[in-house]
């Protein structure tokens, strides 16, 4: 049994700087298409937060990479740091010339804790303070190699990696699961959709309506307003949109369409086909579309069959410069309309699910915070 009071001990350690435990490995492969190497890594295939790799490139398809790592060595990325992406090679291959590769210098600092180290809050603070560069800024090892941090005995390193590698262990399964799950819902709406039922425009499940701006130079319309004014860069992934960048008062509202509570937004102007609904009573701009629901539907049965009807949307924009879904247009696209009864039974099992969903993202978060937690008060 470890005592966890013999460990969170980090004011009696020794401190020590970053560069004279760990190396640079700066190798390098000059022809990569015959190194007898598979795989390449850039920096989008790095999950923020995340230890492990996976998603990567083959280097038979082609690569400008030149820098090899090997199995076990941490993998950093020096541009924008505030990503926080690093992660341990369970591979050999390359990588982009925007990831550093670190290694111990020697036995003072065991692999197994390397990675911790540098996904700490310090580490990351430190390689933010020394980045260069406004568009894409990067440090370099020069200025990581000076941070200072303390370090564990060997004996004492050794249980605290075990202690970060098992609650890593423990948040990697729980994504797992919470990937399952995702694809569980997606699988039970495909298959509800794909039942025989009779297909409805869109126009006769609602009232569509096309959002608009209240006039700009009017301060009354704007200042000191409470009631959300919808844009695209607003919808985030999730069902409901609770806040937006923008915000109009009453007197705004009354120059423009308002739009209720569960109305179903699609952007429909550039990036179409995100779908959102509506947390209480607000106005969007004019690159939404706005479904307002009659009893033949309801809004969140229509809020998953339209996210499942990208392709479709986009199928029927104007071809432009930009692409624009009209009014006009939207209201011809044909839906699943199954009766009202079979909507509600299709939404309880939604809402069994998703409220598995939310409890493994709560694990999930419970086990971020103490990994967190763990590694900033040790580092």
């Amino acid at each position: 049994m470890i005592n966890r009071n013999d460990i969170l001990k980090p004011q009696s350690w020794s401190k020590v700087v970053f560069g004279d435990v760990v190396r640079n490995v700066d190798e390098t492969v000059r022809d990569p298409q015959n190194s007898g190497l598979e795989r390449y890594v850039g920096l989008e295939h790095i999950d923020p937060g995340s230890l492990h790799i996976q998603r990567w490139g083959l280097i038979s398809e082609g690569t400008s990479f030149t820098r090899r790592f090997r199995k076990g060595q941490v993998l950093f990325g020096k541009r924008r740091a505030y990503q926080r992406k690093v992660a341990v090679a369970e591979f050999d291959g390359l990588c982009s010339s925007d990831i550093l590769v670190f290694q111990p210098k020697d036995d003072r600092l065991l692999p197994e804790l390397l990675p911790f180290i540098c996904q700490s809050d310090g580490f990351f603070e430190h390689a933010l303070d020394t980045s260069a560069g406004s568009l894409s800024p990067r440090t370099k090892f020069k200025e990581l190699a000076r941070y200072k941090f303390p370090l564990p005995p060997l004996d004492e390193q050794r249980r605290i990696a075990e202690i970060l590698w098992a609650a890593d262990d423990l948040f990697t399964m729980w994504k797992l699961t919470d990937l399952k799950i995702q694809l569980s819902i997606k699988s039970l709406i495909s298959n509800f959709l794909n039942q025989k039922w009779p297909l409805c425009e869109l126009a006769k499940v609602g009232e569509i309506v096309t959002g608009a701006t209240p006039p700009t130079k009017n301060s009354e319309y704007y200042q000191g307003g409470d009631i959300l004014f919808i844009g695209p860069s607003d919808f985030n992934g999730n069902k409901y949109i609770k806040n937006a960048a923008k915000k109009i008062t009453k007197r705004g509202l009354d120059v423009v369409r308002s739009i209720p509570k569960n109305a179903v937004m699609v952007t429909c102007i550039g990036l179409i086909g995100k779908v959102a609904l509506s947390d209480s009573l607000c106005a969007t701009n004019q690159q939404i579309n706005s479904i307002i629901c009659n009893e033949t539907c309801d809004p969140l049965f229509l809020y998953f069959v339209l996210s499942t009807l990208t392709d479709e949307l986009n199928k029927n924009a104007s071809c432009s410069v930009v692409p624009i879904l009209n009014k006009s247009n939207m209201a011809t696209i044909k839906i699943p309309l199954p009766p009202r009864k079979d909507q509600i039974k299709f939404l309880e099992k939604i809402h069994y699910f998703e409220g598995t969903k939310q409890n493994i993202q709560n694990h999930i978060c419970i086990l971020s915070r103490l990994r967190d937690s763990l590694v900033n008060n040790w580092f």
